[in-house]
């Protein structure tokens, strides 16, 4: 695994994020191999874990190509090296079912 893996897991786990999975996309569906989705239980915390993120990349050297989304938005996609992170609050999650459009690819889940 990684160093932006394991470093995403890590910060998602201790910052309270819920429903933590891990996608495994190495047959090619998309650009990135790896996929993180979380769920944060509101808007700030979803904008806490985006800056706990950002500051631990930066801070060990891993490039982030793209930040997409809001806190408000209720989604935030964050493009790092070989890896995408998916951050919702619940309802956007529920809404977006890719819990179940991936389920197949699943590998590890974590999380509270």
């Amino acid at each position: 695994m990684d160093l932006a893996i394991k470093q995403t897991l890590t910060i998602l786990d201790d910052k309270k994020a819920t429903a933590i999975d891990r996608y495994d996309f190495s047959d090619g569906m998309f650009i990135h191999p790896n996929v993180i989705v979380a769920t944060a239980s509101n808007p700030r915390l979803l904008d806490a874990l985006v800056g706990y993120l950002l500051e631990t990349y930066e801070l060990s050297g891993i490039p982030v190509h793209h930040v997409e989304g809001t806190p408000d938005s209720g989604w935030i996609l964050l493009d790092v090296n070989t890896l995408v992170v998916h951050l919702f609050i619940p309802e956007v999650r529920q809404y977006y079912g890719v819990d179940s459009l991936w389920a197949d690819k699943r590998v590890e889940s974590h999380g509270h």
